[in-house]
């Protein structure tokens, strides 16, 4: 099950998201109208594959339809969401900064997350 956090005093207005995911867990970073930041982090389930399609519907399904999208992590899992998400969105056109990348702390996908949001 997915867990989730909100913290306040977000001045990003595009509806996006900045994703972080390896195969044990994602970061899922989303802002919302009301000025909130959410925080989700999604674990597969035990014993899954790095792949597992419930695994990345779950994100897909926390990043919800955004405008903007950025994806990082290691090329395998990265690339796997970003089908995933364009499976269930047909929207390829909002994936920006598909890119792969070390581990980042929330700190890092909080900043990413204002200047996507802001541009």
């Amino acid at each position: 099950m997915p867990t989730a956090e909100a913290t306040t005093a977000f001045t990003g207005t595009r509806p996006s998201a900045v994703v972080w995911i390896d195969d044990r867990h994602a970061y899922v970073a989303t802002n919302a109208v009301s000025g909130d930041l959410l925080f989700t982090e999604i674990h597969p389930r035990p014993g899954a594959g790095d792949h597992d399609v419930t695994y990345l519907a779950r994100v897909v399904d926390a990043i919800g339809d955004r405008e903007r999208v950025a994806i990082l992590g290691p090329d395998t899992q990265r690339l796997a969401l970003e089908r995933e998400y364009v499976l269930i969105f047909h929207r390829p056109e909002r994936l920006i900064d598909v890119e792969p990348s070390s581990l980042a702390d929330r700190i890092e996908i909080a900043e990413r997350l204002r200047t996507l949001a802001s541009a």
